[in-house]
């Protein structure tokens, strides 16, 4: 096994600016607007009051946020284990056929895992993504958590099979992250949208947040690479073993 550092480098300057552009949104804009009381915190660059959204609901862990589109709400992981409970119920626990965002069981919420996979985002919502004009002007998914900011720099869009992520890959593995890897950079899909600069790169090491739509034959999964975390606590062991 091997200690990962908390992001590997693809281009240092790039982050640095995508970091600085981010920082000085957040300050022009006060963050993602909620009908929740925004509280800033001591410095971490949270600025959700999760105090009051987890009286609401235990069960939220994070809110996600992309800047300039739908994407804006509370984070959601059953602690029952029922990975298809809010597939079906909004953030109150009400039955919604919208459901809200949430992963799975066998991610954890401490966004330590090589892929987070975020389900609940409406398909229409993700396929502005495989417009290239949409996905030039969009960059970045952040992630607020108690005592953590997260930054993604949205790198690759496109239409594959709708078979479970993590079911098909096992990402506990450096084998498995690496099949995924290369899924992303395969030509084999018509709708398939690459950031400039990152045709190649990604590795094992990297942390990437995949959000993914669920209600059609084909599945539109919008991926983003950690860029940024503010309290540096993204950090996990890869086992670079071979899968049985």
């Amino acid at each position: 096994m091997n200690k990962t550092r908390r992001y590997t480098d693809i281009d240092r300057e790039i982050v640095k600016k995508i970091i600085l552009v981010v920082l000085v949104f957040l300050a022009v804009t006060g963050c993602a607007k909620t009908d929740k009381e925004i509280n800033p915190s001591d410095g971490d660059g949270t600025l959700i009051d999760f105090e009051s959204l987890r009286e609401e609901n235990e069960d939220i862990f994070a809110w996600i946020y992309a800047p300039g589109t739908g994407i804006n709400g509370p984070l959601l992981q059953n602690s029952d284990g029922d990975d298809e409970f809010y597939k079906s119920h909004n953030v109150a626990k009400e039955p919604d056929p919208n459901g809200c965002y949430y992963i799975e069981s066998a991610n954890m919420k401490d966004m330590c895992d090589f892929n987070e996979v975020v389900h609940g985002v409406p398909t229409a919502e993700l396929g502005r993504f495989l417009d290239r004009s949409y996905f030039e002007s969009h960059q970045y998914i952040q992630v607020y958590m108690d005592g953590n900011s997260l930054i993604y720099y949205i790198m690759a869009a496109y239409t594959r099979d709708n078979s479970r992520l993590l079911e098909q890959y096992d990402f506990s593995y450096a084998s498995g992250c690496q099949q995924f890897i290369d899924e992303i950079y395969s030509g084999r899909s018509m709708n398939k949208n690459i950031r400039s600069g990152w045709e190649t790169g990604l590795e094992p090491g990297h942390f990437l947040l995949t959000l993914t739509s669920d209600d059609s034959d084909k599945q539109t999964v919008v991926i983003g690479c950690l860029v940024g975390d503010a309290a540096g606590k993204i950090d996990r062991v890869i086992d670079w073993e071979d899968q049985e």
